[in-house]
């Protein structure tokens, strides 16, 4: 039983690291600017701001 529990996170936590690492690379290939939706930006308050 505690063999198998240490294998479901081990591979929870491969599956976990795999996704940070693709996600990091996709963002350095597509980063986020403010160029494509726009200058403004909607703040928390609801106020926008450039």
């Amino acid at each position: 039983m505690k063999d198998m529990i240490k294998r479901i996170f081990l591979v929870a936590f491969i599956l976990l690291v795999l996704t940070a690492i693709s996600g990091f690379f996709y963002m350095q290939k597509h980063p986020i600017d403010n160029t494509k939706t726009g200058s403004t930006v909607l703040m928390m308050t609801g106020k926008t701001g450039k």
